[in-house]
Order: C-alpha cells, then structure tokens, then sequence
C-alpha cells in the first residue's frame, strides 16, 4: 500500500487492472444508425481533415487483397490515372460533391456515448477512437483519398488565380464518412466488393474477394489448394501482384485468370458449358453443392470443400501428366515459357481440359483415363502440318487445334508460321471441346462413352431436348 495526501491508500495491483486510455486518435459526433445487424456512426470531415489526417500513412490503413490472408480485409489496388482523373474533376467544378467514405473498425476499439436519441435505430453520439486502437481499414473510398492527399497540398497554400479559387471551394467542402462497426474479414470483403462504386472492380478480384456466392468460394478453394493454381492465379494489377508477391519473398506467375478458374472449377463440378451467365452459373452450381450437401448430411460449407477436393485430385493428376503443365509441376519450365509454348496457356485452354474432364466424370469415366487420353494430344504450338488455305496457297496449320485454341499465321520476322492462342470465347473453346471428346473416343475403347449424346448433353454441348425436326410433309 502507498499513501496519497496522508489519507488516500491506492492498491497497486488495482492500478495495474485500471484501464486508462491512451491519447485520443480522433474522436466525432455523428449518428449512430443500423445496417441490418450492423451497427454504423457517420459523422462529416473537412477536404483539408481527409488530405492531411484521414490518410493511408496516419489514420487509415489499406491492404491490397490477399488470398493467403484469411484474417486481413483487403482492397483492389490503387490505380494512379483513376485519382488522378479524379483530380482533374474536382479541379473543374464549384460542387466538388464526393459521396460517402466507409471505414471499418472493430467496435471494441471504439468508445461510444448516448448524446439522445433521434428516432427508433437512429442515436446522436460521441465516437472515441484511442491512440492504441488500430487504424480503421478503408472500405469504399481509397481513390478519392489518394485523390485528396495529393490534390490538396497544390492549393492549400494558393492566394490568387484558379488554384486559389479550388482552395476556397475545398475549404468549405466537407465528406460524410462513415465507420462499420464489424472485423469479418469476408464481410468487409463482400462489401467492398459491392460497394466498389466509383471505380469498376475487375471480375478476377471479385471471383476471390466476394464470398456471398457458392461460385466463388468453389473457385477460390480450388485456386488455394490446387498445386496447379496456388500461387499463379492473378486476381490484382501485375504491379500489385509483384508487389504482394515481393512480400512473401515469392515470385509472381501468372498462370490463369482467377474468373477463369472459378468457371473452370464450376465447369468441374458439373455445370459443364451451361453457365450463360453468372447468375445462370451461380442457380446450378447450388443446385449441385445442394444435393452433395443433402446426400452426404453435411453443410453447404462442407459440401463445396468436398467437391473442391475432387476437383483438385483431378486438376493435379492433369498437372502431373498434360504436357507443359507437367513441365510446370517438375520445375523444368516458367509460367512464362509456358504461355509461348503451349495453346492451352489461354484460359479457353483450362475450359476445355476442364469439361472434357467433367463430361467423363458425367458418364461414369474415370478422370484419371480422361486426363490420360488429354495428355496425348498435341498442346505444343509448334505441332504444325502442311495445308492449303482457300486461295489454294500453301501455309501451315496446327495439326489439332487450329481455329480453336490456335490461330496460326506468318511471322515475318521469324520467317516460320506460327501458332497463336484463340480468344477466350466460346466459340473457340466449344467446337474444341466437342472435338476432344470425339477424338478421345475414337483412339481409345474405354473412352467410347465420350462421343456419346449424354456426354454432350450433360456438359451442356447439346440440348437435353431434340429440336423440332423438319415440319411434317403435306401430301
């Protein structure tokens, strides 16, 4: 015990259990209001607030996404000619009108007192956030910030001219921003991805990002846990992938896009060539992890892992044994060499070894044996034959996939033709997928039941429903 002013006794090992804040980080009245089961405080903050104190090195903190990171919210990368274009807006009107940041901060870090109430869900408060609190992570916004830091030390200190007249319409300008009271990393991420308003999120981001959707977490177990995939689908800008990848003492290779795999991977699991449209694609993937979840007495979580991992088991013997992913898998050849070397490096390559393996898998085959027949075609750009074009010149072609996976031509500078990849369309990959299938079929017995109707049907080549025939003849 220690005695204070002669009558005051202070037990130490009560001090330490005292919890005394540290410096206050910022502190707001705003409106405390709900977002269903989340809560939210909005409050406003002056242009020359968010320009020097709401900044990515002071107050806030952003992430480019991580799909390692299950833990940390993430953002798509910052893109310098988007604030930039922003600035040049702002720069050219009276009404610099900027819309609404959103932040995030776990509750417990923040420090709330009742002012009153103003209606049913809706109180006035006094938001404290200490100095030992994290930063809250920006969830909608960042660009208009960057746009802020970078526009604001121009002409704060401007006393004539237009930069002066900016500097007076700034100064009045003030910013709703609002702080979601949640630390759900998916959360945060479903909404970032929703929220992306301003500027267009790439659908490769959003495949990893947005877990709200059965499609994506498919795809993204996949590109996880696939030794194919993992580490090699590109979701962010080359320069922030390269960054992220510097990081983690990693080299970036970008394999496949990671909308690719995501409609690979729901290819895989049975929705074949269906999907005409995401939502279209999203309906029957449910319906099929529904009834893996149904049969096997299991969650939708559990079921999506299942048919994760038969996808992978698949995907990696394909990896082992398909020519140039199998020079991948031994370490004998780059993602790079890979893409100039091999006409499945395009993503209309990975649909098509991905429905074949699901139309087998649809008649009963063995996905082993389908991967076997696939590893015996000729995927290397260089497997040209001699052929005749229309004008009746003699040019050379690739001896498979010409005008589907290939487009060959000419190379001046080389003096050889050349095998280029076809586009990613379906319109490329279809053909070449019927193409496999009956060719499969035809050099081995065992993969007959290929070139079989319901195999077309069952991957959606075909319609399950004949066509109405030719109309009847009238005598």
């Amino acid at each position: 015990m220690s005695e204070i002013d002669g009558d005051s006794q202070l037990d130490v090992s009560e001090l330490r259990e005292m919890d005394i804040p540290s410096g206050i980080k910022f502190k707001k009245l705003g409106f405390l209001t709900y977002a269903g089961v989340m809560k939210k405080i909005t409050f406003p903050v002056t242009f020359a607030e968010i320009a020097e104190r709401f900044t990515f090195n002071r107050l806030l903190n952003r992430h480019d996404y991580d799909i390692d990171n299950t833990n940390l919210a993430g953002n798509r990368d910052v893109t310098e000619s988007h604030w930039k274009k922003i600035i040049e807006g702002v720069k050219s009107t009276d009404r610099p009108y900027l819309g609404t940041l959103t932040v995030a901060l776990d509750e417990k870090h923040c420090h709330i007192e009742d002012v009153r109430s103003v209606s049913e869900h809706v109180s006035l408060v006094v938001l404290t956030v200490y100095e030992d609190a994290p930063n809250p992570i920006i969830e909608d916004g960042q660009h208009r910030i960057m746009m802020a830091t970078h526009l604001w030390p121009q002409v704060k200190d401007a006393t004539e001219g237009h930069d002066a007249e900016i500097r007076e319409f700034l100064e009045k300008t003030s910013i709703e921003m609002t702080i979601l009271l949640e630390d759900d990393a998916d959360v945060l991420g479903t909404i970032f991805v929703r929220m992306g308003s301003t500027k267009p999120i790439s659908p490769n981001l959003i495949a990893v990002m947005d877990r709200s959707t059965v499609q994506n977490r498919l795809g993204l177990y996949v590109t996880r846990n696939s030794k194919l995939l993992s580490d090699r689908v590109s979701y962010l800008s080359t320069t922030a992938s390269r960054r992220l990848a510097e990081k983690k003492g990693r080299k970036f290779e970008d394999l496949y896009p990671a909308a690719a795999v995501r409609s690979a991977a729901a290819s895989m699991a049975g929705v074949g060539v269906r999907d005409r449209t995401p939502e279209q694609r999203e309906n029957l993937l449910k319906s099929i992890v529904d009834a893996k979840a149904k049969g096997g007495g299991m969650t939708e979580d559990a079921a999506i892992d299942s048919i994760g991992k038969d996808i992978i088991s698949s995907l990696d013997y394909a990896y082992r044994r398909i020519p140039g992913w199998k020079q991948l898998s031994t370490g004998t050849l780059t993602v790079a060499e890979f893409k100039r070397k091999y006409v499945h490096s395009s993503a209309a390559g990975l649909h098509v070894i991905a429905n074949v393996i699901a139309a087998g898998r649809a008649q009963g085959l063995n996905p082993r044996a389908v991967v076997d027949g696939l590893a015996k075609l000729p995927w290397d750009r260089a497997a040209l034959r001699e052929a005749r074009n229309d004008a009746g010149e003699d040019i050379e072609v690739h001896e498979f996939f010409e005008g589907t996976l290939a487009a060959t031509s000419f190379d001046t500078k080389a003096g050889s033709w050349r095998a280029g990849t076809g586009g990613a369309t379906r319109s490329n990959y279809e053909p070449a997928i019927d193409k496999v299938l009956r060719h499969l079929a035809s050099e081995d017995a065992a993969l007959k039941p290929l070139a079989e109707r319901a195999a077309a049907v069952a991957i959606g080549l075909i319609s399950a429903k004949p066509g109405p025939g030719r109309p009847k003849k009238i005598a």
